[in-house]
């Protein structure tokens, strides 16, 4: 599972039991720079040339020969030294026009936000506090955490949703632009054959996604599928759902495995759905339920799931899914391109038109 952004706000029960609010922040990618750099620089380069980088008993080895067994590991390092660069200059960016904005009005920074974006925040309800720990797989039934604490920190969230909302439109209206080059992801293929899909079969540009229905980064990925869909159309492009359930997951395959049975019946996304609804319950009995919510045909689809029909295919997709380096979700290939973890849809946007361009 691809880890979540630095710049989140988290929740945290610490090893004494309480429950810890902390910012996730700060640029990390000094030890992953190097290993890139290193890895990259015996690679093979956009030249296409493949230098020998090592030598035994008089043979030689070329890069192609070691690196494209971990090519997809290589291009994840990369991509996080530009990632951490990337935060790094929006960062000094963004300090410097609050600086600028803070001079100009003769005020402190703290100043300065406060006056933009302080204000009362909204009450945070019970029901409110309840849905936030839902959402991260925990309640108010875990002696451990305090509702109280837990009110405070969608408090404080509220407000640093405000700075960062003030942050975002001083850098908008600073056009600011990031010059540093972006890794370019390998070219990886996969078959599409045989599994869920949507929009036109001759659409310029395939999005494959790879996901697991219990992976809590997967669910994210549905509003930004759903964007894409309404905003492409499906005759621009087509989405087609790999399964990939990780072992580390007890009720990823139960879950893919109803999705199967249900895409039989011609109702996959209803189900799809369904499952990143409720990704804290998918035991077997809420499967049969959301066949039933669904309009399945329930005798049929009971015949599927209690005989696991798909089962062999679900763990073949994951395993072809591996060979090709793909490790982690969710990922998606978008004409081949690889994009990983839950992005927002503008870096999907980039990706598919640039897609369609090169045809």
């Amino acid at each position: 599972m691809l880890k979540q952004n630095c710049s989140e706000n988290s929740l945290k029960i610490n090893n004494k039991g309480n429950i810890t609010i902390y910012s996730l922040c700060g640029v990390v990618g000094i030890v992953v720079g190097i290993l890139a750099g290193m890895a990259f620089s015996g690679g093979m380069g956009s030249s296409g040339e493949n230098p020998v980088i090592a030598e035994y008993n008089g043979k030689s080895v070329r890069s192609s020969e070691v690196f494209t067994q971990v090519k997809t590991r290589l291009f994840e390092l990369e991509e996080e030294v530009y990632r951490t660069k990337e935060q790094a200059i929006r960062e000094f960016v963004e300090q410097r026009l609050l600086d600028d904005e803070a001079k100009k009005a003769n005020l402190k920074i703290e100043e300065l936000l406060d006056k933009q974006a302080g204000g009362a925040v909204a009450e945070v309800a019970d029901k409110d506090i309840e849905a936030f720990l839902a959402s991260k797989g925990l309640s108010l039934k875990d002696p451990r955490i305090k509702k109280d604490d837990v009110r405070e920190y969608l408090k404080y969230r509220q407000k640093f949703e405000k700075r960062q909302g003030y942050v975002e439109k001083l850098r908008e209206s600073a056009k600011l632009k990031i010059l540093i080059k972006e890794p370019e992801s390998p070219k990886l293929t996969v078959s599409t054959d045989g599994h869920p899909s949507w929009g036109n079969a001759k659409a310029p540009v395939t999005v494959v996604e790879f996901s697991d229905f219990q992976c809590p980064f997967c669910s994210r990925a549905v509003p930004v599928i759903d964007r894409i869909k309404k905003e492409f159309g499906p005759e621009k492009v087509r989405i087609v759902f790999r399964d990939m359930p990780l072992p580390n997951h007890n009720r990823a395959l139960p879950a893919s495995l109803a999705a199967r049975c249900a895409n039989e019946q011609g109702k996959f996304w209803e189900m799809h759905n369904a499952l990143f609804e409720n990704q804290q319950k998918l035991e077997d009995k809420d499967l049969k339920e959301y066949a039933k919510t669904v309009g399945l045909d329930l005798p049929k689809f009971n015949d599927c799931f209690d005989n696991k029909k798909y089962v062999a295919d679900l763990e073949k997709s994951r395993s072809e899914a591996e060979k090709v380096g793909i490790t982690a979700t969710p990922s998606f290939l978008i004409n081949g391109v690889l994009l990983q973890g839950a992005q927002p849809f503008e870096k999907f946007k980039e990706k598919i038109d640039r897609a369609a361009k090169q045809g």
